[in-house]
Protein backbone atom coordinates (compact mmCIF):
# COMPACT_ATOMS: atom_id res chain seq x y z
CA UNK A 1 0.00 0.00 0.00
CA UNK A 2 3.13 2.50 1.17
CA UNK A 3 4.57 1.99 -2.82
CA UNK A 4 0.98 2.23 -4.57
CA UNK A 5 0.92 5.69 -2.85
CA UNK A 6 4.47 6.66 -3.49
CA UNK A 7 3.55 5.63 -7.20
CA UNK A 8 0.37 7.64 -7.10
CA UNK A 9 2.41 10.77 -5.95
CA UNK A 10 5.40 10.92 -8.15
CA UNK A 11 2.94 10.45 -10.76
CA UNK A 12 1.00 13.60 -9.87
CA UNK A 13 4.23 15.66 -9.50
CA UNK A 14 5.11 14.29 -12.98
CA UNK A 15 1.90 15.42 -14.34
CA UNK A 16 1.72 18.97 -12.59
CA UNK A 17 5.83 20.21 -13.80
CA UNK A 18 4.62 18.95 -17.52
CA UNK A 19 1.85 21.49 -17.12
CA UNK A 20 4.55 24.62 -17.66
CA UNK A 21 6.82 22.27 -19.66
CA UNK A 22 4.17 22.26 -22.95
CA UNK A 23 3.24 25.78 -22.38
CA UNK A 24 6.58 26.89 -22.36
CA UNK A 25 8.51 24.52 -24.12
CA UNK A 26 6.32 22.09 -26.51
CA UNK A 27 3.44 24.61 -27.50
CA UNK A 28 6.16 27.23 -28.78
CA UNK A 29 7.81 24.42 -30.87
CA UNK A 30 5.09 22.96 -32.30
CA UNK A 31 4.20 26.46 -33.40
CA UNK A 32 7.16 26.77 -34.77
CA UNK A 33 7.54 23.81 -36.76
CA UNK A 34 3.75 23.89 -37.60
CA UNK A 35 2.60 27.89 -38.10
CA UNK A 36 -0.81 28.87 -38.09
CA UNK A 37 -1.86 31.28 -41.21
CA UNK A 38 -3.06 34.43 -38.29
CA UNK A 39 -5.10 36.04 -40.98
CA UNK A 40 -7.40 33.60 -41.47
CA UNK A 41 -7.87 32.47 -37.69
CA UNK A 42 -10.79 32.45 -36.20
CA UNK A 43 -9.82 35.47 -34.09
CA UNK A 44 -9.09 37.43 -36.97
CA UNK A 45 -11.53 37.12 -39.42
CA UNK A 46 -14.13 39.97 -39.52
CA UNK A 47 -15.80 38.43 -42.45
CA UNK A 48 -17.68 35.52 -39.87
CA UNK A 49 -19.86 32.69 -41.05
CA UNK A 50 -22.86 34.71 -40.45
CA UNK A 51 -21.88 36.79 -42.76
CA UNK A 52 -21.76 34.72 -45.90
CA UNK A 53 -24.73 32.07 -44.63
CA UNK A 54 -26.85 34.51 -42.58
CA UNK A 55 -28.02 35.51 -38.90
CA UNK A 56 -31.82 35.36 -38.10
CA UNK A 57 -31.24 38.30 -35.29
CA UNK A 58 -28.86 40.70 -37.52
CA UNK A 59 -29.43 44.00 -38.20
CA UNK A 60 -30.45 44.58 -41.80
CA UNK A 61 -29.65 48.51 -42.05
CA UNK A 62 -26.81 49.17 -43.74
CA UNK A 63 -24.40 52.19 -43.61
CA UNK A 64 -24.95 53.10 -47.24
CA UNK A 65 -28.32 53.77 -49.36
CA UNK A 66 -28.62 51.39 -52.13
CA UNK A 67 -28.66 53.30 -55.38
CA UNK A 68 -31.23 51.07 -57.90
CA UNK A 69 -29.01 53.01 -60.87
CA UNK A 70 -25.96 51.52 -59.98
CA UNK A 71 -26.88 48.05 -58.31
CA UNK A 72 -28.99 45.86 -60.13
CA UNK A 73 -31.20 45.36 -57.32
CA UNK A 74 -34.07 42.52 -56.56
CA UNK A 75 -36.73 44.58 -58.08
CA UNK A 76 -39.34 41.77 -57.63
CA UNK A 77 -39.58 41.63 -62.17
CA UNK A 78 -40.29 37.77 -62.73
CA UNK A 79 -37.80 36.86 -65.51
CA UNK A 80 -37.08 33.22 -67.63
CA UNK A 81 -33.71 31.78 -68.16
CA UNK A 82 -33.84 29.92 -71.73
CA UNK A 83 -30.25 27.79 -71.43
CA UNK A 84 -28.67 26.78 -68.22
CA UNK A 85 -25.46 27.34 -66.92
CA UNK A 86 -23.31 24.63 -68.55
CA UNK A 87 -19.22 26.22 -68.09
CA UNK A 88 -16.15 24.53 -66.71
CA UNK A 89 -13.81 26.38 -64.01
CA UNK A 90 -10.25 26.34 -63.45
CA UNK A 91 -8.30 28.02 -60.82
CA UNK A 92 -5.46 29.77 -61.36
CA UNK A 93 -4.98 31.09 -57.68
CA UNK A 94 -6.15 30.52 -54.37
CA UNK A 95 -5.36 33.52 -52.59
CA UNK A 96 -6.29 35.96 -54.24
CA UNK A 97 -9.06 33.42 -56.08
CA UNK A 98 -8.75 33.59 -59.31
CA UNK A 99 -10.89 31.48 -62.09
CA UNK A 100 -11.13 31.09 -65.35
CA UNK A 101 -14.01 29.99 -66.45
CA UNK A 102 -14.80 28.61 -69.84
CA UNK A 103 -18.38 28.96 -71.86
CA UNK A 104 -19.53 31.46 -69.08
CA UNK A 105 -21.95 32.93 -72.07
CA UNK A 106 -23.36 31.36 -74.55
CA UNK A 107 -22.46 32.62 -78.51
CA UNK A 108 -25.90 33.66 -78.47
CA UNK A 109 -25.77 35.34 -74.99
CA UNK A 110 -22.61 37.11 -75.72
CA UNK A 111 -23.90 38.27 -79.28
CA UNK A 112 -26.86 39.34 -77.76
CA UNK A 113 -25.71 41.32 -75.37
CA UNK A 114 -23.04 42.89 -78.16
CA UNK A 115 -26.18 44.13 -80.01
CA UNK A 116 -28.21 45.83 -77.25
CA UNK A 117 -25.27 47.65 -76.38
CA UNK A 118 -24.18 49.50 -79.42
CA UNK A 119 -26.91 52.51 -78.94
CA UNK A 120 -25.56 52.99 -75.77
CA UNK A 121 -21.41 53.73 -76.15
CA UNK A 122 -19.91 56.87 -74.61
CA UNK A 123 -16.18 57.51 -74.08
CA UNK A 124 -15.73 55.67 -70.55
CA UNK A 125 -14.24 57.65 -67.62
CA UNK A 126 -11.87 57.20 -65.03
CA UNK A 127 -13.27 56.41 -61.63
CA UNK A 128 -12.36 58.46 -58.92
CA UNK A 129 -14.28 58.06 -55.17
CA UNK A 130 -14.69 61.86 -54.95
CA UNK A 131 -18.53 63.00 -54.65
CA UNK A 132 -17.55 65.51 -57.53
CA UNK A 133 -19.02 64.32 -60.53
CA UNK A 134 -16.32 66.27 -62.82
CA UNK A 135 -13.71 64.21 -61.69
CA UNK A 136 -14.91 61.11 -63.40
CA UNK A 137 -13.20 62.88 -66.62
CA UNK A 138 -11.57 60.99 -69.76
CA UNK A 139 -7.81 60.05 -70.11
CA UNK A 140 -6.88 58.88 -73.22
CA UNK A 141 -3.43 58.11 -72.10
CA UNK A 142 -4.99 56.29 -69.08
CA UNK A 143 -8.21 54.58 -70.23
CA UNK A 144 -9.29 54.50 -74.43
CA UNK A 145 -12.70 52.50 -74.68
CA UNK A 146 -16.12 53.62 -74.83
CA UNK A 147 -18.96 51.85 -72.42
CA UNK A 148 -22.51 50.90 -72.66
CA UNK A 149 -24.80 50.53 -69.96
CA UNK A 150 -26.78 47.43 -70.20
CA UNK A 151 -30.88 47.57 -70.01
CA UNK A 152 -31.99 45.19 -67.23
CA UNK A 153 -33.85 42.62 -70.21
CA UNK A 154 -34.79 38.97 -69.17
CA UNK A 155 -30.88 37.83 -70.46
CA UNK A 156 -29.34 40.46 -68.73
CA UNK A 157 -31.12 39.46 -65.40
CA UNK A 158 -30.53 35.71 -65.97
CA UNK A 159 -26.26 36.48 -66.05
CA UNK A 160 -26.78 38.81 -63.09
CA UNK A 161 -28.14 35.84 -61.30
CA UNK A 162 -25.53 33.51 -62.68
CA UNK A 163 -23.10 35.55 -61.43
CA UNK A 164 -24.52 35.66 -57.59
CA UNK A 165 -24.93 32.03 -57.39
CA UNK A 166 -21.18 31.36 -58.95
CA UNK A 167 -20.18 32.79 -55.81
CA UNK A 168 -22.59 31.05 -53.48
CA UNK A 169 -25.43 33.61 -52.91
CA UNK A 170 -23.55 35.07 -50.27
CA UNK A 171 -26.16 37.71 -48.29
CA UNK A 172 -25.44 41.43 -48.63
CA UNK A 173 -23.50 40.92 -52.17
CA UNK A 174 -25.21 43.12 -55.00
CA UNK A 175 -24.52 42.62 -58.41
CA UNK A 176 -23.41 46.03 -60.35
CA UNK A 177 -25.32 47.43 -63.41
CA UNK A 178 -23.42 45.76 -66.00
CA UNK A 179 -21.46 47.34 -68.33
CA UNK A 180 -19.85 46.33 -71.97
CA UNK A 181 -16.79 47.92 -72.67
CA UNK A 182 -15.93 48.18 -76.31
CA UNK A 183 -11.88 48.28 -77.41
CA UNK A 184 -11.13 49.37 -81.30
CA UNK A 185 -7.12 49.54 -82.51
CA UNK A 186 -5.13 50.76 -79.45
CA UNK A 187 -8.03 50.33 -77.03
CA UNK A 188 -6.61 49.68 -73.25
CA UNK A 189 -6.90 50.53 -69.78
CA UNK A 190 -3.74 51.10 -67.58
CA UNK A 191 -2.96 49.06 -64.60
CA UNK A 192 -5.32 49.39 -61.68
CA UNK A 193 -7.62 47.89 -59.11
CA UNK A 194 -11.09 47.43 -59.27
CA UNK A 195 -11.26 48.11 -55.48
CA UNK A 196 -11.25 51.59 -53.83
CA UNK A 197 -10.19 50.47 -50.66
CA UNK A 198 -12.87 52.05 -48.57
CA UNK A 199 -15.13 48.72 -47.37
CA UNK A 200 -14.05 50.06 -43.58
CA UNK A 201 -14.80 54.03 -44.72
CA UNK A 202 -17.91 53.26 -46.43
CA UNK A 203 -19.45 50.16 -45.16
CA UNK A 204 -18.86 48.20 -48.30
CA UNK A 205 -16.36 48.03 -51.62
CA UNK A 206 -16.30 45.51 -54.60
CA UNK A 207 -16.17 42.41 -53.43
CA UNK A 208 -15.21 40.57 -57.33
CA UNK A 209 -14.83 41.12 -60.73
CA UNK A 210 -16.03 38.91 -63.83
CA UNK A 211 -14.36 40.10 -66.49
CA UNK A 212 -16.03 38.65 -69.58
CA UNK A 213 -15.36 38.09 -73.13
CA UNK A 214 -18.09 39.24 -75.38
CA UNK A 215 -16.63 39.52 -78.88
CA UNK A 216 -12.65 38.89 -79.60
CA UNK A 217 -12.40 39.70 -82.94
CA UNK A 218 -9.04 40.69 -82.18
CA UNK A 219 -5.25 40.31 -82.02
CA UNK A 220 -3.71 41.74 -78.61
CA UNK A 221 -5.97 42.95 -75.72
CA UNK A 222 -5.39 40.46 -73.31
CA UNK A 223 -6.29 40.87 -69.81
CA UNK A 224 -2.67 41.68 -67.87
CA UNK A 225 -2.13 40.49 -63.97
CA UNK A 226 2.06 41.16 -63.17
CA UNK A 227 1.52 40.28 -60.11
CA UNK A 228 0.44 36.92 -60.50
CA UNK A 229 2.64 33.75 -60.96
CA UNK A 230 2.59 32.27 -64.39
CA UNK A 231 1.44 28.39 -63.78
CA UNK A 232 3.79 25.70 -64.88
CA UNK A 233 1.34 23.48 -66.69
CA UNK A 234 1.34 23.76 -70.64
CA UNK A 235 -2.36 23.23 -70.45
CA UNK A 236 -2.67 26.93 -69.70
CA UNK A 237 -1.21 28.30 -72.98
CA UNK A 238 -4.80 27.42 -74.25
CA UNK A 239 -5.77 30.09 -72.19
CA UNK A 240 -2.73 32.57 -71.49
CA UNK A 241 -0.26 34.55 -73.28
CA UNK A 242 2.68 32.16 -73.06
CA UNK A 243 4.95 33.79 -75.80
CA UNK A 244 7.57 35.34 -73.91
CA UNK A 245 7.04 38.35 -76.33
CA UNK A 246 3.60 38.36 -76.09
CA UNK A 247 2.77 37.67 -72.64
CA UNK A 248 4.60 40.99 -70.16
CA UNK A 249 5.29 40.32 -66.70
CA UNK A 250 3.35 38.06 -64.57
CA UNK A 251 0.14 36.21 -66.53
CA UNK A 252 -2.00 37.76 -69.66
CA UNK A 253 -5.23 35.93 -69.94
CA UNK A 254 -6.17 35.81 -73.82
CA UNK A 255 -9.70 37.45 -75.03
CA UNK A 256 -12.16 34.33 -76.39
CA UNK A 257 -15.63 35.33 -76.48
CA UNK A 258 -17.72 33.51 -74.00
CA UNK A 259 -14.78 32.65 -71.60
CA UNK A 260 -14.59 35.14 -68.43
CA UNK A 261 -11.91 35.53 -66.10
CA UNK A 262 -13.13 36.20 -62.13
CA UNK A 263 -11.03 37.15 -59.21
CA UNK A 264 -11.68 38.30 -55.92
CA UNK A 265 -10.93 41.74 -55.05
CA UNK A 266 -11.10 41.94 -51.30
CA UNK A 267 -9.75 39.70 -48.41
CA UNK A 268 -11.38 38.98 -45.13
CA UNK A 269 -10.51 42.11 -43.38
CA UNK A 270 -11.92 44.49 -45.74
CA UNK A 271 -8.36 45.23 -47.48
CA UNK A 272 -8.08 45.07 -51.53
CA UNK A 273 -6.00 41.69 -52.57
CA UNK A 274 -2.42 43.83 -54.16
CA UNK A 275 -2.03 41.00 -56.70
CA UNK A 276 -5.34 41.82 -58.36
CA UNK A 277 -3.56 45.01 -59.92
CA UNK A 278 -4.53 44.19 -64.01
CA UNK A 279 -4.65 45.92 -67.23
CA UNK A 280 -6.57 45.93 -70.74
CA UNK A 281 -3.65 45.25 -72.88
CA UNK A 282 -3.63 47.96 -76.19
CA UNK A 283 -5.67 45.90 -79.18
CA UNK A 284 -2.95 45.76 -82.26
CA UNK A 285 -5.98 44.84 -84.93
CA UNK A 286 -9.48 44.25 -85.18
CA UNK A 287 -12.05 44.63 -81.88
CA UNK A 288 -12.73 43.07 -78.88
CA UNK A 289 -15.91 43.81 -76.38
CA UNK A 290 -15.98 42.91 -72.59
CA UNK A 291 -18.63 42.78 -70.13
CA UNK A 292 -17.76 44.15 -66.66
CA UNK A 293 -19.66 42.14 -64.13
CA UNK A 294 -18.90 43.60 -60.83
CA UNK A 295 -19.97 42.46 -57.15
CA UNK A 296 -20.60 45.26 -54.31
CA UNK A 297 -20.77 43.32 -50.95
CA UNK A 298 -22.03 45.92 -48.36
CA UNK A 299 -22.70 44.30 -44.98
CA UNK A 300 -24.68 45.76 -41.84
CA UNK A 301 -23.13 48.15 -40.22
CA UNK A 302 -19.93 47.19 -38.13
CA UNK A 303 -19.49 44.32 -39.85
CA UNK A 304 -16.11 45.57 -41.50
CA UNK A 305 -13.93 46.66 -38.44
Amino acid sequence: MPNLNLNLNLSLSSIFYLIPLYFLVINPLLRQILPQDSEYTSSNVSWRNDDLYGDADEEEDTSLNLNPDVLSLDDGVPFICDSDDNYRVHILSQAPLVIYIEGFLSDTEADYLVNISVPNYAPSTLYSSSSDAHLNKTDSTKRLSDRALLPRTDIVRCIESRAKAFQGWKPHLYIERMWAQRYNVSGHYIHHYDWAGTARGRGGDRLSTFMVYLAADCVGGGTNFPRLRMPRDTKWCELLECDAGKKGEGVTFKPIKGNAVFWENVGSDGRGWPQTWHAAFPVERGEKVGLNIWSWYQPPKGRWR
